[in-house]
């Protein structure tokens, strides 16, 4: 049942490719028809064009058409207004430089003091 379902859903995500896929496919099926009957060039054979130039503007037409349905999807979006708050760091770190006499290599170091500040904190009395 799982199977089936994700099945489903897959094909219904590639639907929108489809489109273009079926019109090469009806090109493909009917070229012949097309090429007698519907090509721009029919009357030029020398131009071998078979009825490519119907197939590129079925391609055309397909994806002006998924361009406009994009937008038009887009334009119904409803816009999301997202708030954010900053949060205070729930420790305070330190950098403090331990002197050593006639050290040149130095380094500070990383203290954690125990304060809690900000969201987390325990409950007050």
């Amino acid at each position: 049942m799982k199977s089936a379902l994700a099945l489903l859903l897959f094909i219904a995500m590639q639907l929108p490719l489809m489109n273009q896929w079926g019109a090469v496919a009806y090109y493909r099926v009917n070229q012949d028809y097309i090429a007698k009957n519907l090509c721009e060039n029919r009357d030029k054979p020398m131009l071998n064009c078979n009825g490519q130039c119907y197939l590129a503007k079925q391609l055309k037409a397909a994806e002006e058409k998924e361009q406009k349905s994009n937008s038009e999807r887009l334009e119904k979006m409803p816009e999301v207004v997202l708030a954010f708050q900053s949060i205070q760091p729930v420790f305070s770190a330190l950098f403090v430089q331990i002197p050593v006499a006639e050290d040149h290599f130095a380094t500070p170091t990383f203290v954690i003091t125990n304060d809690p500040k900000g969201f987390f904190h325990p409950p007050r009395a």
